[in-house]
């Protein structure tokens, strides 16, 4: 059987939880058949060639969001967006995804789900203990929706 899927984490390992798209990216690998998981901590064209060789692409990132605990879970949409999907200085995750849809492309269909962060992220290699507390329970329904969306 071919692989259906990537699971794309993204994040910066060195600044504590903006890194957390990556460590639950991590904890899914294996976990689900014929799913890839690729991991990154930089959005540019070179995702292009990745994510376009796969037709569903579900992407985990961390997310600042208004109120909300640290470590909780939101399925975004993609005007919400998450810390590295969009970008100030390059081209974001949705202008490569448009690209990639002008040049005749097969592009994924994406889910997105944000972990909510704190808004003051430290330099650190190591989640927040309410993030990490979280993690866990993250894993376990991320990997829920993604075999619950091929079992429909």
């Amino acid at each position: 059987m071919t692989t259906s899927a990537l699971i794309l984490g993204l994040g910066n390992p060195i600044l504590s939880d903006d890194g957390v798209g990556i460590v639950l990216a991590r904890r899914l690998e294996g976990k689900i058949p014929n799913v890839d998981v690729a991991t990154t901590a930089m959005v540019g064209l070179d995702l292009l060639d990745l994510i376009a060789r796969y037709p569903r692409l579900f992407v985990i990132d961390a997310f600042v969001g208004p109120g909300g605990q640290p470590g909780t879970l939101r399925r975004l949409s993609p005007e919400v967006g998450t810390l590295h999907l969009f970008s100030s200085h390059g081209v974001n995750f949705f202008e490569i995804h448009e690209l990639g849809r002008l040049m005749g492309k097969p592009m994924p269909e994406v889910s997105i789900y944000g972990i909510e962060i704190a808004d003051e992220i430290p330099f650190g290699e190591e989640l927040t203990k309410e993030v990490a507390e979280k993690l866990e329970g993250n894993a376990a329904e991320i990997e829920q929706d993604i075999l619950e969306y091929f079992n429909t």
